[in-house]
């Protein structure tokens, strides 16, 4: 997999000790939205991810990277809808996708803050498209970041989201990509004794995913809908 932009070495799983993971332990604080462990908040089923990438450069390390989460939650046998992402490129897109698409109740996006179909069209798209809806959705930027946007996603009310997970800061494309691979994979092994994603399980996911990035000197930040 192209790695992108690089801000972290990944190269060993070095116990969490040094500068690189301070600072990246630093900048998550306040961000791991504690009071999900005690919500109430509940989506039905194991996760069943409907992968939409609108990533306008198919021939780019960003479509080659979200194909390469979406192989790898698959031979975790986490179902993803379809078996590969979908190229969304507007509104029009994402609507068509979501109505074709058999039962799903995660959504992950991979996008961009700049250039077309950016995060800011793709939410709001997807807003109106699922009002009513509750779905978990996690949001990936890649090393572009639209801090607005993420607030509105982890902050806004009457969303189609009561849980989110959406990438706040800019991050190298391996350190993205291990951090949703892990958070799905810790998802998918807590809610399997339930067939329920709670609060809880969702937010023991995010920290998981957080501690292998802090291990692997990945800089970035992730925030949790709370």
């Amino acid at each position: 997999m192209a790695g992108g932009p690089s801000s972290g070495s990944g190269s060993a799983d070095s116990g969490g000790s040094g500068p690189a993971a301070g600072g990246f332990g630093a900048s998550l604080k306040g961000g791991s939205g504690s009071s999900l462990f005690w919500s109430e908040v509940t989506v039905p089923g194991r996760p069943r991810v409907l992968v939409l990438d609108a990533v306008e450069d198919r021939d780019g390390w960003e479509a080659e990277a979200t194909a390469h989460i979406a192989n790898s939650l698959t031979r975790r046998d986490i179902p993803v809808i379809g078996k590969a992402p979908i190229p969304v490129s507007g509104r029009d897109d994402i609507a068509a996708a979501i109505k074709s698409a058999d039962d799903f109740n995660c959504i992950f996006l991979t996008t961009r803050a700049d250039g077309s179909t950016s995060a800011a069209e793709c939410w709001l798209a997807l807003q109106d498209i699922l009002a009513g809806s509750s779905k978990l959705f996690a949001m990936c930027t890649w090393d572009s970041a639209d801090p607005e946007i993420a607030n509105s996603a982890l902050k806004d009310e009457g969303t189609f989201a009561p849980v989110a997970v959406v990438q706040q800061e800019p991050m190298s494309g391996r350190g993205a990509s291990l951090f949703f691979m892990k958070f799905f994979a810790e998802l998918d092994m807590h809610s399997e004794a339930t067939e329920s994603m709670t609060g809880k399980m969702v937010w023991f996911g995010h920290s998981k995913a957080r501690e292998i990035m802090r291990r692997r000197h990945y800089e970035g930040r992730v925030g949790l809908r709370s």
